[in-house]
């Protein structure tokens, strides 16, 4: 074992050591009682600190136990196959990138023990914490990443009032001057919920239980991840426990350390062993022979021009040669063996080939191989979605967040621009018309209202707002019923008067003076107050209704469910409106009998004869508050953007079965309602691999 060191530089260069028990990072530990205890007592040890009851420590395990353990797993599954089977790597310390000495009384530090778990070196007293791993493209630094994660969700979840590990992906920093702690707020709340107003994960930073493990540094680009090393080594200055990923290539080509980090490790290239114990445990040994008498594999195992490891010394790349090798189709380069994994991947004969291998029965995403996509359609719709996971620095798909923004030409976007525009004319225009029609008849009201909404839809659609057409979800109802909740409550509800009472005002002396042209000035001044005045009133008290009971739901179980969640909401908001819709539609009666000076006495007996009236259109207003507050909006302009993309051939119309038809083909994962590539090396393929032409 070769060792150099410099003690005075705090450098310590290619300490490499075989990780021969890498396996027990990736690979579950349930079932090891030892390696339940060795966890135990390292969450104890690294977190037992008393903590302040400030910490919303119940929201912590729900999160760690819904969210965090469920989606790790599902992802290590994915990745490494029903029963898990990982390599064992070799790791090399990198200490020439972080800062930090390397002897604490008096012991070096510079050797890693084989037998030893990730979450013992992140535990080690040189490290404390703060820990930097590296590795070439493929080479698992991913699955060490969640690896550990696991180690650490289950040892808080074990352990609670401990610590609350929790997944980030660097690539969603986007504003450069954002510091990395209102980036993992901003992250925590958009992912995984909760009310601002509460300050949950503000109070977890500022207590310093959140232990941020942080993925992708090296997909921001190399300007950005510059920035962004910044920003991070301020950030560990003063916060005691993070783990950083990056490719070692992207890293060094940013020549900056993070300085604040105590710790690196680097998985190194395969050994001629490690690939005959992974082939041999996969029952392929003969492989390994096939690979000695071929040069053209025995090239794959040297280094490249560019000193990158040889392709069939990366984890990623053996196993899909596992998959694809055919003697008769050489493989002489990562594009070459990628294209050849897509293509076996989407051949007929694989896909027929697992139907009659699915001895479990499970439910196929098409019913038969003939309703399958096209490989070629295939193909475009999956360079498409990279391509926008990669404009959008992401690697995860959910397909109720896809935007506007994703439409790639002008005119794709003013089509729709103008769908969306006509849509939400029709039902404005419909609504108004209705309420219109008690007044001055209900064929001229509607007949006015659908003119003036379409008008308006239609210029709506011709106006291009640069960042007026983001889509936002309301996914779902949270009522509260305790003090502090009913609280708020009776703010909000008093907000919200007060609020729909000045809008009621102002709209109704619009209304007034508009009437009082055709009815006279006297009459429509009258009703237009007195309706502006009962409409409003009624206004807020929906709004503030609305406004506390709606609470965003972060559980992605299954695909599009924010889009569903938000039809429900849409639903409800229109149930809870609809009592108040039918007094708002009373207003306009009563201020049509004041404005005309009837006598208030007879207003109970004219409301009674003429409740047929209002209880219909009282429908129609309650939909409009359905539409504008309870996510309706959404789910319209959600129609319009997939029908135009399924329009120009962007996508299928269903996307859901087409993208878990390409899990089955294991193209993309899928954990819950969110997708991601097999690999970032597979999305940056897709990605370069060019999209068919847009209609």
């Amino acid at each position: 074992m070769e060792q150099n060191q410099d003690i005075g530089d705090s450098s310590l260069q290619n300490s490499e050591v075989q990780q021969t028990q890498a396996n027990r990072d990736a690979v579950s530990f349930q079932n090891s009682q030892a390696n339940q205890v060795t966890i135990n007592n390292i969450i104890l040890r690294m977190f037992s600190n008393p903590q302040p009851p400030q910490v919303n420590w119940e929201w912590g395990q729900r999160l760690l136990k819904e969210k965090q353990l469920p989606d790790i797993r599902q992802r290590l599954t994915d990745t490494l196959g029903k029963q898990r089977i990982a390599m064992s790597v070799s790791y090399a310390e990198q200490l020439s990138w972080v800062s930090r000495s390397l002897q604490i009384n008096g012991q070096d530090y510079g050797t890693i023990d084989a037998n030893k778990l990730l979450i013992e070196i992140f535990e080690r007293d040189d490290i404390n914490g703060k820990l930097l791993i590296l590795g070439a493209p493929g080479a698992g630094k991913t699955t060490a990443l969640l690896g550990l994660a696991e180690q650490l969700v289950w040892g808080a979840l074990q352990n609670p009032k401990t610590v609350i590990p929790v997944l980030f992906e660097l690539s969603t920093w986007r504003d450069d001057n954002q510091s990395i702690e209102q980036w993992l707020i901003e992250q925590l709340y958009e992912l995984h919920g909760g009310k601002p107003k509460y300050k949950i994960y503000e109070g977890w930073l500022e207590q310093r239980v959140l232990l941020p493990l942080l993925d992708g540094l090296d997909e921001l680009g190399l300007e950005r991840q510059k920035k962004c090393t910044i920003k991070l080594n301020e950030f560990a200055r003063h916060y005691p426990h993070v783990v950083v990923c990056c490719r070692i290539k992207e890293f060094e080509a940013v020549n900056l350390k993070l300085n604040n980090l105590r710790g690196a490790v680097c998985l190194q290239p395969l050994s001629d062993l490690q690939i005959q114990d992974y082939l041999h445990s996969l029952n392929s040994s003969k492989l390994w022979s096939v690979i000695e008498g071929n040069p053209n594999l025995i090239n794959l195992l040297n280094p490249t021009s560019e000193n990158e490891p040889g392709l069939l010394r990366v984890p990623l790349f053996i196993k899909l040669v596992v998959d694809v090798y055919d003697p008769q189709q050489p493989i002489s380069n990562k594009a070459d063996l990628l294209e050849k994994y897509i293509d076996r991947q989407l051949s007929r004969d694989t896909r027929e080939q697992e139907r009659r291998q699915n001895k479990e029965g499970g439910k196929w995403a098409y019913k038969t191989v003939e309703d399958e996509p096209a490989w070629q359609q295939t193909r475009s719709t999956l360079s498409w979605i990279a391509k926008r996971l990669q404009d959008n620095n992401t690697v995860e798909l959910l397909i109720e967040q896809m935007q506007p923004t994703w439409i790639e030409s002008q005119h794709l976007r003013r089509r729709y621009r103008l769908i969306g525009g006509l849509i939400f004319g029709l039902i404005f225009g419909l609504i108004v018309g209705l309420i219109v029609g008690l007044i001055v008849g209900l064929i001229f009201g509607l007949i006015v209202g659908l003119i003036v909404g379409l008008i308006f839809g239609l210029i709506e659609g011709l106006i291009e707002e640069q960042g007026q057409e983001e889509i936002f979800l309301v996914e779902a109802f949270q009522i509260s019923i305790s003090r502090v909740a009913r609280r708020e409550f009776l703010v909000d509800l008093i907000i919200g008067l007060i609020g729909g009472l000045i809008v009621g005002l102002i709209f109704g002396l619009i209304i007034g003076l508009i009437f009082g042209l055709i009815f006279g000035l006297i009459f429509g001044l009258n009703f237009g107050l007195i309706f502006g005045l009962i409409f409003g009133l009624n206004l807020g008290l929906i709004g503030g209704l609305i406004f506390r009971l709606k609470e965003e739901l972060k559980v992605r179980s299954q695909p599009n469910q924010g889009i569903w969640n938000s039809l429900q909401s849409m639903l409800w908001t229109t149930a809870l409106s609809y009592p108040l819709g039918v007094i708002g539609i009373m207003a306009v009666l009563v201020a049509r009998r004041v404005a005309e000076k009837h006598d208030w006495l007879d207003l109970p007996g004219i409301l009674l004869r003429n409740s047929p009236q209002y209880f219909f259109p009282g429908l129609f207003v309650a939909l409009f508050f359905g539409f504008w507050l309870g996510g309706g909006a959404a789910c319209v302009q959600h129609f319009c953007l997939r029908l135009v993309l399924w329009q120009s051939g962007a996508i299928p119309w269903n996307l859901a079965q087409f993208l878990n038809y390409c899990v089955e083909r294991r193209l993309l994962l899928r954990v819950g309602g969110r997708y991601r590539f097999l690999h970032r090396e597979l999305l940056d393929h897709f990605a370069n691999s060019g999209t068919a032409h847009l209609r």
